[in-house]
């Protein structure tokens, strides 16, 4: 049975596997691959996620804002619910969904 992960990571879409840098979906799942609305929701989780990443700031070369990501923690949880949804709607036994992000996410203040 094939997996679908939920996973944050800069420069990637919540659902794996995506193209980098576009949230292209690539999961080998043809219903999932092409569903605009998890195109769109994919994209938008990257966009906030990456918001909390700053770049020669705090004096590091990559620092990660926990003040950006509580502040994302609303929008971000919505749509990962939407995906979820979705994935759900799509899901004909033939894929599991492994969500690495809800759990994360409500542990953020």
């Amino acid at each position: 049975m094939q997996k679908i992960k939920l996973m944050f990571e800069f420069g990637h879409g919540t659902i794996w596997d995506s193209e980098p840098f576009t949230g292209k979906l690539m999961s080998g799942i043809e219903v999932v691959d092409i569903d605009p609305d998890l195109e769109l929701w994919n994209r938008q989780c990257m966009d906030l996620y990456d918001e909390c990443y700053e770049f020669d700031s705090h004096g590091k070369g990559c620092y990660f804002n926990e003040e950006t990501l509580a502040k994302n923690k609303k929008k971000l949880l919505c749509i990962l619910e939407q995906i979820k949804s979705r994935l759900e709607e799509l899901n004909d036994n033939n894929f599991i969904i492994e969500d690495k992000v809800i759990d994360e996410l409500n542990e953020v203040n």
